[in-house]
């Protein structure tokens, strides 16, 4: 058989998973860390309707997450530290 006239793809192959189980998946331990999440997540919310800014919580964690990155580069503060000068550029600014 000649190139012009073997079929396409006629040397390729490809491997196709099983199909996923009838049964449920076993999720181990992270259907209770799901839960846990849940509740903590409900909290957060309750705090923050109490609160007479609900975005102070969103700023704080946003913060903390830039700490946690941050920390990978090799830049180390603590939030407090950086609570601080957030405040002091918002005092700025107004």
């Amino acid at each position: 058989m000649s190139a012009a006239t073997t079929r396409p793809y006629s040397q390729h192959y490809g491997v196709v998973p099983p199909p996923p189980p009838e049964e449920s998946v076993m999720l181990g331990d992270a259907a209770a860390r799901h839960g846990q999440a849940l509740s903590a997540l409900g909290e957060i919310a309750a705090l923050a309707r109490t609160l007479p800014d609900p975005y102070l919580i969103s700023r704080v964690l946003s913060r903390q997450e830039a700490l946690s990155s941050s920390a990978l580069e090799g830049t180390h503060s603590t939030l407090n530290e950086l609570l601080v000068v957030d405040e002091d550029d918002q005092g700025a600014s107004h």
